[in-house]
């Protein structure tokens, strides 16, 4: 059951659409995934959650942080502001709407939940990034 499960968990984690976005398996997400290799309880994927969705809201608020400062106009730094700040809203609706439906016991439940929280903040680093590689192309 723990091997089965640990691949159907693997299978969702990769087939996501932000894993789809890179060719390059990012270091939060292979930590991550070798953390829940080690131990599939529920303690532990929490655990390993807990730090892969830390590490990724920094690099989050590390990459908002650049692309501020590589806007010049007022009115472009305002309109990402206004993005940023709706898609807060998201993310927080989104994570309530994880914690309702998946909240029952057992690891399967939480390791949705706990995945899909990472998967938000991991799909908006990843179009922040890609905003930078854009404007650095320009």
């Amino acid at each position: 059951m723990g091997k089965f499960f640990l691949f159907l968990l693997t299978l969702w984690f990769f087939s996501s659409p932000a894993s789809a976005q890179s060719s390059k398996e990012d270091a939060i997400d292979i930590a991550y995934r070798d953390c829940l290799l080690k131990d599939t309880s529920s303690g532990n994927i929490d655990a390993c959650a807990f730090v892969a969705y830390g590490k990724w809201n920094k690099e989050l608020d590390k990459t908002y942080d650049k692309l501020m400062k590589t806007l010049k106009k007022t009115k472009d730094k305002n309109a990402l502001k206004q993005s940023q700040t709706a898609w807060k809203a998201y993310r927080d609706a989104e994570f309530t709407s994880y914690d309702n439906m998946f909240n029952s016991p057992g690891k399967k439940w939480c390791a949705l939940r706990q995945s899909g929280r990472i998967d938000i903040v991991r799909t908006r680093v990843l179009q922040l990034r890609g905003y930078l590689e854009s404007m650095k192309k320009n």
